[in-house]
């Protein structure tokens, strides 16, 4: 098998990628209405996440598709320390579908460290970082109480209790995705 990319399948890599970056943005807008709601968006994400990832290694099973599929997510979230993330994550991910001898198994592990990777890059290092420049945009957007009730739930507590979170409804999301791919498992 010709494991090198082609232009049509570099276009799915990027098609997929970009149905993510859309995902990212649209999935949290329901949950920005209380501070308990959009602490558990990212699990919510890792559930529709899943899709356009697990397509993208279906579909495009060549190495380096993964990869290139993180780094255009990372580049959708923007922020250096996000991009540095998904990054990394493409890179872990690449490693384990070449260990790994079955590829939905390779696909699920790799999805887990990718929205791990999304959560830690897009929440819990801007919080560590620039905790009270978020506070104070939150407080503009959403108004005190909003910004003070967040304050009190992000916790690092908290933040491990939904990183568990996000692994277990990851894996959830990839079974899903695999019976919408059920022709390439």
């Amino acid at each position: 098998m010709d494991n090198k990319l082609r232009i049509k399948e570099l276009v799915l890599v990027a098609a997929f990628s970009v149905l993510g970056i859309a995902f990212m943005y649209l999935i949290p807008m329901p949950f920005l209405f209380t501070p308990y709601t959009i602490l558990i968006s990212p699990i919510v994400q890792s559930l529709f996440l899943a899709l356009p990832f697990i397509l993208t290694g279906a579909k495009v099973q060549k190495k380096w598709a993964i990869l290139i599929y993180c780094v255009i997510w990372g580049l959708g979230g923007i922020m250096p320390y996000y991009i540095g993330m998904m990054v990394v994550a493409g890179i872990i991910a690449e490693f384990i579908l070449v260990k790994t001898k079955n590829r939905f198994k390779g696909l699920s592990l790799s999805f887990v460290v990718a929205m791990l990777s999304h959560y830690i890059g897009g929440t819990v290092i801007p919080y560590i970082i620039t905790k009270e420049q978020q506070l104070e945009v939150i407080k503009q957007m959403y108004g005190q109480d909003y910004a003070m009730k967040m304050q009190e739930l992000k916790t690092i507590p908290m933040m491990i209790i939904i990183a568990i979170a996000i692994v277990v409804v990851s894996f959830i999301g990839t079974y899903i995705s695999k019976k919408f791919c059920k022709k390439h498992f």
